[in-house]
This record gives structure tokens, sequence and C-alpha cells, in this order.
């Protein structure tokens, strides 16, 4: 049987042909395929004893002193992320280049890369079914192939490896931070939204008031005032109904806040964007759920006078809302934002 043969049975072998135990595993998969990548069965030492004192499965010999490879066999059907902490405990009692964890299915290519946490240090995860696609076993032998070890060749391969997991991070981080942004501006817009809806509600309120007392005072003058006719005054919500807004359930109110004690009427709020502007302050108005801006006394929602001061800081350039709560502090330190938390949690809106 040659080699490719050889691969295409062990990348075929079935549950029951490979056994359930990591002893099986590592005789009738991992042994082999290093036989395969130039290893005598003489080179590698079986049940090596870490320096820290634990044992690994595979310890590859006379490699040079930097590109030394561990590699940790499991039972056939465990789970690897269980075994993530443990062989890096052992890459870096060793100052291993590379470590290897497999189990029935799945080999697990770890190498230390400078100021990436370990487990994102994962170079490949080849499921044993593909190593005799020519693309996974070059993956293999760039990084596993005695001759590649020996002379070095693999330092360059981890290398071109690093540079696509950090660009990939970099790419992953970019999107990250693009996405906060979007976020922040819808809910800034939300915010602003509601804002805007609150006062219309009031509006219509005073409207439905007006019109009630306007029609009363009708009704009065002939000497019929309406609550003789046991009737409620302006039934608006009839024929062409306009809906009541039904209010946003995570929305908190600062009347809330201080009916729990975790603010008072009339506190002093802080504006905060990475850090705290001492001089820019505002008092709490719960009746209206407004603040009252110290510097020109006027009154504001609560993102509409952070949409303000972030623009006046230079912090924002557009105009789109903000969501208001992140942006104020109290004098110890608390975010609004993180005392509106503590509501929605109590009101059961948070999981």
């Amino acid at each position: 049987m040659d080699s490719k043969q050889l691969i295409e049975k062990i990348a075929k072998f079935k549950e029951n042909e490979i056994g359930p135990t990591e002893e099986n595993v590592k005789q009738k998969i991992v042994v082999p395929i290093l036989e395969l990548l130039g290893y005598s069965r003489e080179e590698l030492e079986f049940e090596y004893h870490i320096k820290s004192g634990g044992r690994i499965d595979i310890f590859i010999q006379n490699v040079p002193n930097d590109c030394k490879i561990l590699i940790d066999t499991k039972n056939y059907s465990e789970n690897l992320n269980d075994y993530v902490e443990q062989i890096k405990g052992y890459t870096f009692d060793e100052s291993a280049l590379i470590a290897i964890l497999v189990n029935g299915s799945e080999f697990r290519l770890y190498s230390p890369l400078r100021g990436i946490a370990f487990e994102r240090s994962l170079l490949y995860s080849i499921k044993r079914e593909d190593i005799s696609k020519d693309a996974v076993w070059t993956i293999l032998s760039n990084l596993l192939s005695k001759d590649n070890v020996k002379s070095r060749k693999v330092l360059q391969k981890i290398e071109e490896r690093e540079k696509e997991i950090r660009e990939t991070l970099f790419a992953e981080e970019h999107l990250k931070n693009e996405h906060a942004i979007n976020i922040e501006n819808i809910d800034g817009d939300i915010e602003t939204k509601e804002d805007e809806i609150e006062q219309l509600k009031e509006k219509r309120a005073n409207i439905i008031k007006e019109t009630d007392e306007k029609i009363n005072a009708l009704w009065i003058k002939i000497g019929l005032p309406l609550e003789l006719f046991k009737i409620p005054q302006t039934q608006f919500n009839r024929i062409g109904e306009i809906p009541e807004y039904t209010q946003k359930a995570g929305r908190v109110h600062f009347q809330e806040l201080v009916s729990a004690g975790l603010l008072k009427d009339g506190q002093t709020l802080y504006f905060f964007s990475t850090r705290t502007f001492n001089d820019e302050q505002a008092q709490v108005i719960a009746s209206s759920n407004k603040l009252k801006y110290k510097s020109d006394s006027k009154i504001y929602s609560i993102s509409e006078l952070a949409r303000i001061l972030l623009i006046k800081h230079g912090i924002k350039r557009d105009e789109h809302g903000v969501a208001g709560p992140k942006y104020w502090k109290t004098e110890e330190g608390k975010l609004l934002n993180d005392l509106n938390e503590q509501i929605r949690r109590q009101r059961g809106d948070r999981n």
C-alpha cells in the first residue's frame, strides 16, 4: 500500500474501526500519520514527562530547540475544547513551537502567537476525513514533516499563517467597531424618536383636555353641563381612533430611578465620554424625565443634551441621535445606563 492509499485509508476509517480509547487514536491515526511525514517510531517519545509534572502522549525527539512539537491524543469522541487550557500549560512549560490536540475526528494545531490569546492561536482545525485532500495534506506536511521541522522551514510557514490570522483579527476588530458605531447611532435615533413621541403624547393629551373643557363650556352655557348626561366628555378613540402609543418596555424614566433609591430628584449628573467632564453638569427633573443644563438653565431630554455636548466637544460630527444614558454619570461615578439596567432587571426586561 503506497502513501496515498494509506492516507485515504486513515481518512475513511469508521469509528468502530478505530476504537474509543485515546490509545486507539494514537496508534491507528496519529503514529501512522507521523510515519508518513517522515518520522520513525524511535523518534517518537511516548508518555513524555512535562517539566510541570504532567504527561504528554507524544513528543517528537531530535528536532531544533525552537521547533519542539507536542501531541496530546484524546478518546475518539472527547470534546477538544475541554483540553485547550491543559495543552496551553504544556506548551508554555516546554516552550513548544507546535502543540496538537487530536481525537478520532479532528486535529487542532496551535502555536503561541505574540500578543494573541492561546485559544486564538489556533493555526488549523483539520477533520480526519479531509486529510486525503491535497491541500490539507500540504498543510500537515508544511508544519509537521520531518524535513521542514529539522530544516526549520516550519518557522516560515507559521509566520505566514500568523500574518493571515493577524489580518483576520484586525478585520474582525474593524467590523466590531463599525458595528458598535452603527448600533450606537440606531440606539440614539431610537432614544430621540422616543423623546419626540413622549412630547407628542403630551401634546395630544393637552389637546384632548382643552377640547373637553371647551365642549363642557358650550353645554354649561345653555345650562346643561355634561355631567348631567353621565357620559364621558370627548371620546376620540372610537371611529378613526388613533391607538395609544405603547411605550417601549425597556425605557426607564427618572421617576423609576428615584422611587428605587438609585437617584434623587434634582441630583446633578455629569457628562461622560471616555472621561468625565466636570464642568458639564445637568440637574435631574424627575417629573418630566428631563435634564436642566446648568450652563444655560434650559430643559433638554437626556439624549438631546448628550448629543449637543458630544458635538460641542468634537466627539461627534453627525446629526444622528445618541443613546443618552450612556453619557451621564453620577458624582459617585455610576453610569446612568447601568442604573437603568438595574431597573430593567428588576422589571424582568432582562433575563
